[in-house]
């Protein structure tokens, strides 16, 4: 039998990977974020050389759809991209639907579209904020997840859903 401290860390962990999956969906694909982005930058990368403070933004339709920033960019070899102090903006329709990933490094295959993260990760928008020991995304499935040490925090979600408190249910 499972303890409800054990369900609730459960719970919190699927509605926490809920929130990114949904976060994601209503803004713009990661694959359009790494294909247009991080994959067509660092082809153009020499092999062994360091970029230092990189912004890659990547649009849709001419607006701005993100922006990718890191202090260096290195390519490893012909399929990976190694960066530190990364911070992917992934601009939602609305302010608040607005999403930031902060990565102190991560290693980018541009082949399998795979970017991962062995290090502290973050990812938050208005409505919630979610943090990992690790984290692993996959542009060409847009599936994430984090492992580790995984904390969700669950903020107002009137701000992204547009609800008042009037429509909701009281206890």
């Amino acid at each position: 039998m499972m303890k409800s401290g054990d369900l609730l860390r459960t719970l919190s962990l699927w509605l926490g990977l809920g929130l990114v999956m949904t976060a994601l969906s209503q803004t713009t694909t990661p694959e359009e974020i790494t294909n247009d982005g991080m994959a067509a930058f660092g082809k153009m990368i020499p092999q062994g050389f360091v970029n230092a403070d990189i912004q890659v933004p990547s649009f849709q339709n001419g607006q701005p759809s993100s922006l990718l920033t890191a202090a260096t960019v290195t390519r490893l070899d012909d399929d990976r991209l190694s960066a530190e102090n990364v911070v992917v903006e992934i601009y939602g329709q609305t302010p608040a639907e607005n999403m930031r990933v902060d990565l102190k490094s991560a290693i980018y295959n541009m082949t399998e579209k795979v970017l991962r993260s062995g290090e502290r990760s973050r990812v938050s928008r208005a409505d919630f904020e979610m943090e990992g020991d690790s984290m692993v995304f996959n542009s060409a499935t847009s599936v994430s997840s984090m492992k580790g040490r995984v904390r969700t925090l669950i903020f107002d979600t009137d701000t992204v859903s547009g609800q008042s408190k009037d429509n909701q249910p009281t206890n």
